[in-house]
């Protein structure tokens, strides 16, 4: 910053000039001078926002997100800085200025459990003159910072066939503990008699009973709406349904169980699933938790399945392209051809089409879902290695790093999980070191990179330039989201701090 001058200067009397002419000249330079000290405004221009940090759970789900200025601005250009981002692309919705302050009011309301972003990027223009580049990336949640909750199974399984006295009428299992209010009332299922309602497993386990036997030869339906919510505020992720029968008398091929397995290995040994499973090992006897990387998904039947009809029955959402391949004559095994996404709920659905060896259709789809059993990679920690001192710093911290211009820095950083050799060398050249302000500061260079275990990475750069006179240079360090370990983990949001560098 720097402001024109303001001081009376009494100017050095020019040879040939009385006091007299002296006194007029400097009367008819004041108004230009007070003119250019009055208008001579190069302060930045103030800005805040809500979210006003990273991180910021919004109150509501209509909640505004707003940028607050500090003098009158041309909108436009605030306008095209602006930037709300959701899990799925751009979020959508109105611009509106009240006064200073630029409101986003989204179309859509805000979901609890998913992250959004709030982009602040361009140059923006005061109606005075002045200009301000601004780089802001604020991520924030709406209500709750939980995951949504999901139907993790149910029973009796969708088109099966159910005694009219059956002791427990529908079991609904959570992957989370639910708001019994909100729960029971978003459940619709028309039955005889009184509903019985009971919780168990902390909340996560719903037993729908009735004073009343069902109704022999009948079909009955039951849904449990999105307005469910779990302890924790966060709505149910989708709605979800299923349909049995009662006493039917004639038996259609169903599914028994599902659950995640382990491919083949060399020389394995018969066990007591290998009629079953083939020479895949379960890796659980149902599908909690999930598949993990390089699983399949095994569905038995209760009766031998119609092989061709089989392979066409399986989809997922999203969408998980793989090969069915039968390994008994009432167990098959689902073989993805790309990994699993980590932490991510999933849709199978069996189409009621399936057929058995006698040509009768299932009827019904049977439908279940899964959360993976493969976790997010995580930056444990990142340690700053400053001569004999070393700084533990926290994702998107501020930290003063002592520097000799052209000398080098030095950090370790430790995964959460351990990287498979093969992509050890190219995760460790998406890590960057850059300049962040000012933008003009020549670049560094990576100067080593050496995996010290499997976990963990240490990384050396050089080149950058310490702070000169009032001008601060700041740097960031930044382990991108794109960073994956090999194994199907791979990190949930980029990891990033800022560097201060301070001349020795």
């Amino acid at each position: 910053m720097f402001r024109l001058p303001c001081k009376n200067q009494m100017p050095h009397k020019a040879p040939g000039l009385d006091k007299a002419s002296i006194q007029l000249s400097m009367l008819s330079l004041l108004p230009l001078f007070f003119l250019s000290c009055a208008f001579a405004d190069l302060s930045p221009i103030g800005i805040n926002t809500v979210p006003e940090a990273p991180w910021t759970v919004l109150p509501n789900e209509d909640s505004h997100v707003i940028i607050f200025f500090d003098t009158d601005m041309e909108k436009l250009s605030a306008e095209r800085a602006i930037q709300v981002l959701s899990p799925y692309g751009a979020a959508d919705g109105k611009i509106k200025w009240e006064g200073r302050n630029l409101h986003f009011i989204p179309d859509i309301p805000w979901k609890p459990g998913l992250r959004y972003a709030l982009k602040l990027s361009g140059t923006l223009i005061a109606l005075d003159g002045r200009e301000f580049t601004v780089s802001k990336d604020i991520p924030f949640f709406a209500i709750s910072r939980a995951s949504l909750p999901y139907v993790q199974s149910f029973f009796p399984l969708d088109g099966m066939a159910v005694a009219v006295s059956s002791p427990v009428i529908l079991e609904i299992n959570f992957s989370e503990p639910m708001d019994r209010r909100s729960s029971e009332d978003a459940l619709k299922f028309e039955i005889p008699g009184e509903k019985i309602l009971q919780w168990l497993d902390d909340d996560s386990t719903l037993l729908v009973n009735s004073n009343t036997p069902l109704n022999p030869w009948t079909a009955y339906r039951w849904s449990i709406a999105e307005k469910a919510l779990s302890r924790e505020g966060a709505p149910l992720a989708k709605e979800f349904s299923g349909r049995f029968i009662t006493d039917l008398e004639r038996a259609f091929i169903t599914v028994v169980s599902v659950l995640p397995l382990m491919p083949p290995l060399p020389a394995l040994p018969v066990t007591e699933f290998s009629d079953l499973w083939g020479a895949w090992l379960p890796a659980g006897l149902s599908l909690d938790p999930g598949p993990g990387y390089d699983h399949g998904i095994g569905v038995e039947f209760n009766k031998p399945a119609d092989s061709e009809s089989l392979k066409r029955a399986f989809s997922f959402y999203p969408s998980l392209p793989g090969r069915v391949e039968m390994l008994s004559p009432v167990s098959a095994v689902y073989i993805p051809s790309k990994n699993f996404e980590s932490e991510t709920v999933y849709e199978m659905r069996i189409s009621g089409t399936l057929k058995d060896l006698e040509g009768l259709k299932m009827g019904n789809d049977y439908v279940t879902n899964f959360k993976t059993d493969i976790p997010f990679l995580k930056v444990n920690s990142i340690s700053i290695v400053l001569g004999e001192e070393i700084i533990s710093p926290v994702a998107g911290s501020l930290v003063s790093a002592p520097v000799i211009t052209g000398g080098i820095i030095r950090c370790f950083i430790n995964f959460s999980l351990p990287f498979d050799p093969t992509v050890r060398e190219e995760s460790a050249f998406k890590i960057s070191l850059k300049p962040f302000f000012p933008l003009t500061l020549p670049p560094v260079s990576l100067r080593s990179a050496r995996w010290v275990s499997s976990d963990r990475l240490f990384l050396e750069w050089e080149g950058p330039a310490g702070s000169e006179n009032s001008e601060t240079h700041f740097y960031r360090l930044l382990v991108p989201l794109t960073v994956n370990n090999g194994r199907g983990s791979y990190l949930k949001e980029d990891f990033f701090i800022y560097l201060e560098a301070e001349n020795e």
